[in-house]
């Protein structure tokens, strides 16, 4: 069995994009790296995080202002968690596939009781004026000089790291540092979403839920 071995340098100290820079240079042992090309593996990680990691620090609450059939969602969403409108009780509203939704309701009026995906958008059904809660994943806030920081590099400095160094090592043509950065940062992925499950529902057993039937196919 292959072994992972992890660094045991402390990385708290990176906190800020500039100090990542340096990180990543001093690593590489080259102090002049072209800072675009590290900008853009820099890029090209935080699009591998947006695909690979659901952590509860990504959770966004928002609310929607529906007055048609279809509403377009915010632009850094990437996943649905739930939709409610508020009240007392609140009211969830049901999921199901766009088919299955428009076969159902034919865009006739009345309160949203069901909502679909659709093309970056949320489809309700029926059609009526409804202020909606989205709790949704939202994707990691880009790195930039105006915005140095965010919650990924705080928390976990050594996963930025390494996706990027295995960016650019394989870049360079170095296929045996590159795929050893490679190793850790997909190990760390997975410990970033045990961290993230752990946080979400503890360590007690799940309670099952009965299963419900969707009208409609889910596509």
């Amino acid at each position: 069995m292959t072994s992972i071995a992890f660094p045991t340098n402390p990385n708290s100290y990176i906190t800020t994009l500039s100090q990542l820079v340096d990180e990543i240079r001093d690593e590489m042992d080259d102090t002049g790296y072209s800072l675009v090309k590290i900008y853009r593996a820099i890029a090209r990680a935080e699009a591998m995080f947006n695909r690979m990691i659901r952590v509860p620090q990504m959770e966004t609450e928002v609310d929607l202002a529906v007055t048609q059939e279809a509403t377009d969602l915010p632009i850094d969403f990437l996943a649905l968690r739930a939709v409610y409108s508020e009240g007392n009780p609140d009211n969830p509203l049901r999921s199901m596939s766009p088919n299955g939704l428009r076969s159902q309701y034919r865009g006739r009026a009345g309160t949203p009781q069901a909502y679909a995906l659709e093309n970056m958008r949320l489809v309700v059904g029926p059609v009526g004026n409804a202020m909606l809660t989205v709790l949704y994943y939202a994707k990691i806030l880009p790195l930039t000089e105006a915005n140095p920081t965010n919650w990924l590099l705080r928390d976990y400095p050594d996963l930025y790291l390494h996706q990027v160094l295995a960016i650019l090592f394989a870049k360079i043509g170095d296929r045996e540092r590159g795929a050893e950065n490679l190793a850790i940062a997909s190990a760390l992925i997975e410990q970033v979403n045990s961290a993230g499950r752990k946080a979400r529902w503890g360590s007690a057993p799940l309670s099952p839920m009965l299963i419900t039937q969707v009208p409609g196919s889910r596509i």
